[in-house]
């Protein structure tokens, strides 16, 4: 209908956060106001002309994006579709201006408009904010699946905080040819962004960042980008400050929420009561990396712990884990128990287990809090695999 209000969900998965780095991958999903059903979606991979940046981020690998287009080749089918719309993302400032920087190379004026930001809403990750509002998240750091969930998200917060109000404005852009048939490249099936075995990632994962004003949120939620290897490099700290003027982000304001960042890190490690040595670890070299030396690291949880593997002891498994690139899951660990002469069980009970093995000794499940509410011992997959090996 002629002057009906489009929506349209974005999402880039890119090199890095800084202004030399390139998209990725680019997804576009345009939802109904007012039914929520999707209308369309365009997604692609895109040659971004240099090195991949962190592929333990985005998984994408330099071989999935040498047959990709290039941006200046899907420009004219993104312009179509986000043009006159008003723009969602979870963290609209990192998408803007990405999307600004890759049509202001092709000598095109990029205006996302004011659009609507899932994560100044939220103040959580998008898979929290999902697992907050029963939204499905499905292929995780892959640009559709992304927009997808945000899409769905947006639907979820426009109950509360209608997306057609509060004065917002469409995205515009200047004159770009249209191409016709442009050409796409997906990720080959089963691909998906391969984070979340990286320490920071997990717990960030779980932190609810202390903040409702969205350049302060845009700028926290890069600080994953810059410390997802638990160091600041100089030249990630420059790029640290160019995003921070760019938003209009003072030092002042910039050590107040590398603090208040590090203290929702602090919260979410210890929102399970529990602090692994990994864990304070971590923290120490976040604390480090962000110039924080002010402040008490939580000690590490005197948990009981495990001398050792004998026969007949009595050993419950939770969860799946991969070391050394092989797969464990449950019942290949029991095979492995029963072969080191030891007795699988299936529960944990104060008097019939004596040891439980879990995929991360860190959950927080039914399994792990009982065992350290009965002072059982509690250790890793991988420890396992190799005591029993």
């Amino acid at each position: 209908m002629p002057g009906q209000e489009r929506v349209v969900a974005v999402d880039c998965e890119t090199t890095g956060f800084g202004r030399y780095d390139r998209v990725l991958e680019i997804a576009v999903v345009e939802v109904d106001i007012a039914t929520g059903r999707v209308i369309d979606e365009f997604e692609t991979l895109v040659d971004p002309v240099r090195d991949v940046g962190p592929v333990d981020v985005h998984g994408v690998t330099a071989s999935m994006v040498s047959a990709a287009p290039t941006f200046d080749e899907v420009a004219g089918a993104l312009a179509r579709r986000v043009g006159g719309a008003t723009l969602v993302a979870h963290n609209l400032a990192f998408d803007a201006r990405f999307l600004r920087q890759e049509f202001e190379r092709l000598g095109t004026d990029f205006d996302p408009g004011s659009g609507f930001c899932t994560l100044r809403v939220t103040s959580q990750k998008l898979g929290l904010a999902c697992e907050r509002f029963g939204v499905p998240l499905t292929a995780a750091h892959r640009a559709l699946g992304d927009a997808r969930a945000t899409a769905r998200l947006a639907m979820e917060l426009h109950r509360d905080e209608p997306i057609s109000t509060g004065g917002r404005t469409r995205c515009r852009i200047g004159y770009i040819a249209q191409g016709m048939n442009p050409r796409t490249l997906r990720r080959p099936p089963g691909t998906v962004g391969v984070r979340g075995s990286n320490e920071m990632v997990r717990i960030v994962s779980r932190a609810h960042y202390p903040f409702s004003d969205e350049a302060l949120l845009s700028y926290t939620d890069m600080l994953d980008w810059a410390l997802d290897d638990h160091v600041i490099t100089d030249s990630e700290r420059r790029e640290l400050r160019t995003v921070a003027a760019d938003l209009g982000i003072s030092e002042a304001q910039v050590r107040r929420a590398h603090r208040s960042y590090f203290d929702s890190i602090v919260a979410a490690v210890l929102r399970d009561h529990i602090v692994t040595p990994d864990e304070r670890a971590l923290l120490e070299r976040v604390a480090y990396a962000l110039d924080i030396n002010d402040v008490t690291i939580p000690q590490v949880t005197d948990l009981p712990a495990a001398d050792g593997l004998e026969k007949g002891m009595r050993v419950c498994f939770t969860g799946t884990a991969t070391v050394g690139g092989e797969t464990f899951d449950r019942s290949a660990l029991e095979r492995m128990a029963a072969i080191a002469g030891l007795v699988p069980v299936r529960s944990v009970t104060k008097k019939n287990c004596d040891l439980l093995v879990a995929a991360d000794i860190a959950t927080n499940s039914g399994k792990a809090r009982k065992a350290r509410a009965y002072g059982i011992p509690l250790i890793s997959v991988a420890d396992f695999v190799n005591l029993s090996g």
